[in-house]
């Protein structure tokens, strides 16, 4: 179980690597590898589940088919965020919120920063 959260515990104690919106080259965190790229909690949801914004400030799109899902999730609900093998059209990262009941959520990365209805 430990083993777990070790990528967690390093990424937060050497901090997170920049990230570009809409790069090409896969969101990395720092001391995490290319499959599972780690977590984060989500800062806010907006649209009904259709954005999710992070806390390190990235916003992600949620596949239509998966709004119903992450409408339900909740400020400080914690997500991991890995590469889908088999992605749906552009939709290539899987969001998994953590917790009693997992769920998971095709997403793509729609940018860096607050949106309108973020909380600061």
């Amino acid at each position: 179980m430990l083993a777990r959260y070790l990528p967690i515990a390093l990424t937060l104690a050497l901090g997170a690597a920049p990230l570009a919106a809409q790069s090409a080259e896969p969101v990395m965190l720092a001391a995490c590898s290319a499959d599972a790229l780690c977590g984060s909690y989500v800062r806010a949801v907006e649209d009904d589940g259709r954005y999710l914004i992070l806390e390190d400030g990235t916003r992600w799109e949620v596949e239509i088919s998966d709004r119903a899902t992450t409408g339900s999730w909740v400020p400080d609900d914690f997500v991991n965020l890995s590469l889908i093998h088999a992605p749906r059209g552009d939709y290539d990262y899987l969001l998994t919120r953590v917790g009693d009941l997992e769920q998971k959520a095709a997403a793509r990365l729609a940018g860096r920063g607050a949106g309108p209805g973020a909380q600061e």
